[in-house]
């Protein structure tokens, strides 16, 4: 296909309106040549994107600015810590209430009341006097 007919589609294509432009794509889905070629472009347009990307996290590693893959994988890290924080604190707080529970199993019984004297006597404290 000459470069002219795909610059008169595309001419076309900007006059179309929107029913315009779905008889101008099944056109191009029809013409093989066009079709191949535009397959091609958006596989190199994915290619020069990758490739774009990979320079621009390269510069922005050079002037020390995370990239948003490293600002992804710090936020991974920091949710494993927070969940393992969490465990550790589950734990520890089973074994507080472990440990109160022994504490209060191995803890003396208050033992039975003073009953008073049955003389009725009172009981003074002593004096240093004798």
């Amino acid at each position: 296909m000459a470069r002219r007919e795909v610059e008169s589609l595309i001419a076309r294509l900007r006059q179309l309106s929107e029913a315009g432009a779905a008889s101008f794509f099944s056109e191009l889905m029809a013409n093989d040549g066009l079709r191949r070629r535009v397959g091609k472009a958006g596989e190199q347009f994915f290619s020069n994107k990758q490739s774009f990307d990979r320079n621009v996290e390269t510069v922005l590693d050079f002037v020390s600015i995370p990239s948003k893959r490293d600002v992804r994988e710090l936020k991974a890290r920091l949710d494993h810590l927070n969940g393992q924080l969490v465990n550790l604190s589950m734990k520890i707080d089973r074994m507080l209430a472990a440990g109160e529970r022994r504490a209060a199993a191995a803890a003396p019984k208050p033992s039975a009341t003073i009953k008073p004297r049955a003389s009725g006597k009172r009981i003074t404290p002593r004096s240093g006097k004798s």
